[in-house]
């Protein structure tokens, strides 16, 4: 069974892995110092509220991460209370895709938006993880997906 919980500045080494390895698959090769750089600016951010950030868990184990950057959004008809998120860095290990990680992750991050108040999600979705994001309600834009939540 997945469990998703919400992450912590002790959870910055282990969020800093899994973007590491989200990166190198998506073809990017990390400079030296790279990792303690980005583990830094997790736990800065983590800090700050400038980043929320979910853990996905089987036998404990971490499986799979999810993350947001808040964002103060000018209100408008699509963003009445003016607060968007932006997901990132959605990920799932190899061995444990396509087994509702992912859609378990989203699932957390969703119903922590709601709660707070959060008018939109916004992302950039890989090619192989679009599929995902549509079943679960995310609408493409011109330049991103959104998925509304008021």
């Amino acid at each position: 069974m997945t469990r998703v919980r919400l992450a912590g500045q002790g959870d910055a080494g282990t969020l800093t892995e899994l973007r590491c390895a989200f990166l190198e698959e998506m073809g990017q090769t990390l400079p030296d110092g790279f990792s303690d750089h980005l583990r830094d600016w997790i736990e800065t951010a983590l800090g700050a509220g400038r980043l929320h950030a979910w853990l996905a868990e089987r036998e404990g184990r971490v499986i799979g991460s999810a993350a947001v950057n808040p964002y103060p959004h000018m209100p408008s008809a699509n963003y009445p209370t003016g607060l968007g998120w932006y997901l990132l860095n959605v990920y799932v290990k190899p061995t444990h895709r396509h087994d509702g990680v992912g859609a378990a992750l989203l699932a957390a991050v969703g119903s922590a938006a709601r709660e707070q108040g959060v008018d939109a999600m916004t992302l950039h979705a890989t090619a192989q993880a679009r599929s995902l994001y549509e079943r679960l309600g995310f609408k493409p834009s011109p330049d991103a997906m959104r998925l509304a939540l008021a």
